[in-house]
């Protein structure tokens, strides 16, 4: 079994003028980050039949991103803000900086940026960081050929 420390994962954002093509890398700016996808079970139980039966439904996922806030030009919260109450593409990658393979897919799909943190948590002395949990708009490809 294969195990790697988990300090390398690549984000990158599209941008509200390109909202497909991901091209701003906010992978510098990241502390955290989760992937949850989900599916819906529906029941499909029939008379007779001697436990539940579940096929897969519609699919969903979440993002939650930990970050350090930077107002830079094509920083990530520049990038967000512009973007806010739309859609915009997302690419990620587990170990950034080698190759897309079986073993390091990369991660392909859209959140809707319906709420930002501008002024993030923390008090005197900390740095300004902000937690945000979007939600996935569209399926989650996992792709072994696309580049990050």
């Amino acid at each position: 079994m294969a195990i790697y420390l988990n300090n390398n994962v690549g984000v990158k954002l599209a941008t509200a003028a390109a909202p497909t093509v991901p091209s701003i890398d906010i992978s510098s700016y990241v502390s955290g980050i989760t992937l949850t996808q989900i599916v819906d079970e529906l029941e499909v139980t029939t008379m007779g039949d001697q436990a539940h039966k579940v096929v897969a439904g519609l699919q969903s996922a979440t993002l939650q991103i930990d970050f350090f806030n930077d107002w830079a030009a094509s920083a990530v919260m520049t990038t967000l803000q512009s973007a806010f109450a739309t859609t915009l593409a997302v690419s990620m990658i587990t170990v950034k900086g080698t190759a897309v393979s079986a073993t390091n897919p990369t991660y392909q799909f859209s959140i809707f940026v319906n709420n930002l943190t501008p002024v993030g948590t923390g008090g005197v002395g900390d740095e300004a960081a902000s937690s945000i949990s979007f939600t996935v708009n569209t399926t989650v490809t996992v792709s072994t050929s696309v580049a990050f």
